[in-house]
Formats: structure tokens, sequence, C-alpha cells
């Protein structure tokens, strides 16, 4: 089959024929009909996939047919079903014309759901669907989350809305805070003006916004830090700014009892139980068939792999881009 390899840290992409894998048991070989570019995906290939860095497949989530199924009930039952996939930790990707994983990575979409739009309903949605659970858990009232004109923004809107949760929504902007405020989006606040922090201040300070969500962590981190109330906790789920590292002074987290943790999604699907994760993606279904779906801004062949990845970074928010093998 042919996939896409990243042999170094940053790539370059190779396409290259490999053996086609054969599913084990528990596993199922799944033919990939589409495969989003997300920025978790930007930063694995940057990082790769954890230790040593080894050649590999990217690729964390997709769409296609499970045309092999190995030994056991559930690889069996989604023999022939058209699913939604993510790769199992330590193998190949969806960048490539099939993939092996654990059937209990499969989900199978229902008929109302394209496989294009399928190929997206882990990474983004299940994101939003879990800030929504941490807020609730926690008691808060209303959130803040960076790099708000993205997807997975637009999802969480609707969640929070849904929810009753007050959103305040960070972008970089003047043009995408218009966007969002015409998509009814109540409190946008701009982090490329000078009064930025002070607005942010003064607005998490109105609406008691003590969970904050950044997904860019970069050298805007410390002015965030300074803007949000005392005894709040902030979730980094992605590094969008090239900075590597960010200035964290230690005495204002000691005085002001503020919490920065890290968010990685395949962590938290892999603490919760089957039941849980088939309740979270029939919630996702159900929402992306009745509105919630992301826009698709356009597709590559997966020889122009690297062209999508340009194109995407080109304008995150202006939808997705997708791979179809």
């Amino acid at each position: 089959m042919k996939a896409i390899i990243v042999k170094a840290p940053g790539g370059p992409l190779e396409l290259v024929e490999v053996q086609l894998p054969e599913p084990g048991p528990g596993e199922v070989l799944v033919k990939i009909g589409a495969a989003p570019v997300n920025p978790s995906d930007l930063a694995v290939i940057r990082r790769g996939q954890g230790g040593e860095f080894v050649p590999f497949i990217p690729g964390l989530e997709g769409a296609g047919v499970v045309v092999k199924a190995g030994k056991g009930i559930l690889p069996r039952l989604w023999l022939n079903r058209r699913v939604a996939c993510s790769p199992k930790k330590g193998s190949g990707g969806t960048w490539a014309e099939y993939m092996v994983t654990d059937a209990g990575h499969c989900f199978p979409l229902n008929s109302k759901i394209s496989t294009e739009q399928g190929s997206m309903t882990l990474v983004n949605p299940l994101t939003a669907l879990d800030f929504v659970a941490i807020a609730k858990r926690g008691g808060y009232r209303a959130m803040i989350n960076n790099a708000a004109a993205s997807s997975l923004g637009r999802m969480l809107e609707l969640l929070c809305m849904k929810n009753n949760i007050i959103l305040i929504n960070i972008v970089r902007s003047r043009e995408k805070a218009g966007e969002l405020g015409k998509k009814g989006s109540r409190y946008v606040l701009i982090s490329s003006e000078p009064e930025f922090e002070a607005r942010l201040s003064e607005l998490a300070a109105k609406l008691e916004a003590r969970l904050l969500f950044d997904s860019v962590c970069g050298e805007g981190f410390p002015s965030l830090l300074k803007a949000m109330p005392d005894k709040s906790t902030i979730y980094i789920y992605g590094n969008l700014s090239p900075s590597e590292y960010i200035s964290v002074n230690p005495r204002e987290l000691l005085s002001r009892d503020i919490s920065i943790k890290g968010y990685y999604l395949a962590n938290r699907v892999r603490e919760q139980g089957v039941l849980k994760k088939m309740r979270n993606i029939i919630t996702v279904g159900k929402l992306m068939s009745s509105g919630m779906s992301p826009v698709i801004r356009t597709k590559f062949p997966l020889a122009e792999t690297q062209k999508a990845i340009d194109t995407y970074l080109s304008a995150m928010s202006e939808g997705k881009v997708l791979i179809i093998p």
C-alpha cells in the first residue's frame, strides 16, 4: 500500500510503498476514505511519537471501511462497516491507504454522516465534549478558549450554549472577531490589541471565568496568566506557536493558587471504558448530523499531503483540509 512516512522530526513527508499490514487478534484493517489535518498531527510530526524518533505514518483520525477482521467478536462486528477510527499507540496512522488498529478504536458511522464528515468525528468533537465535561465537574459557569476561530472553537461555542456555560473567545485579529460576532459569539477578545490583557482580566473577573484552555502556548501566555483570576486552572492542549518553551513566574502560581495542566485527548480516551467511548461517539454523531459538522475547505490526494499541510497552515480557521487516500 501507499503511505506517508515521516523519518525525522519536522519531516520531510515521503510517499512510499509499504507492506500491507495484517490485523491480529482484536484488530481490524481499515481502508481509509478520508483523514483530516489537525494541529495535533503537526505536533506529532515535529516531535515524533515519543521517546527516540523512529519513522512512522502520521494521522491521528480518519474514516473508512473495515475490510478485514482479526479474531474476536468486536472485529467481526465491524467487518464491512464504515467507521471513524484512530491508530493504536505506537502504530501507523491514517495518512495511508490502509491502517490496522484495535477494534476498540473504531466507531460505526450512521447513514446521515458521510465518510468525509466521519473522518472528523474524533479529535475535535471529543475534545470539545471533554472540555465541557471538565467545566461541569469543576462547577465552572464560564471558561475561556484561546485560538477560538478554529473548528474546535466553533464546536465548543455550540456545546457551551447547549449547556448554559459562558465562553470567552480569544482570537488574533479583528476580522476573526467580527466573524465570530456574526455567528452569535457574545464575548470575543483580540489578543493582538494593546488593551487585551486588561480587558481579559476585567471580563474574567466579572464572569468568574477561572478555567482557560490554551492551544497556542506561545509568547502571549504570560499575559493570559496575569489576566486570570486567583484560583484559576489553565489547560494547555496544543502548541500552535513556534515557541518551544514559555516563561512563567513560579511565585505568581504560588501566591495566586493557579494550576497549569497538560491536556492530551489520547490519554483521556484511554482512561475511559468502552461504554463511555461509545456514548461519546453517539453524542458526536447526533451533534454532527444536526449541524455541528466542520466546514471542509479543500481536499488533497495522498501524494499531495505536504501541500495539504501548507494549505491548512496558511489559514487554519478557514475550514478543515482533508487527505483522500
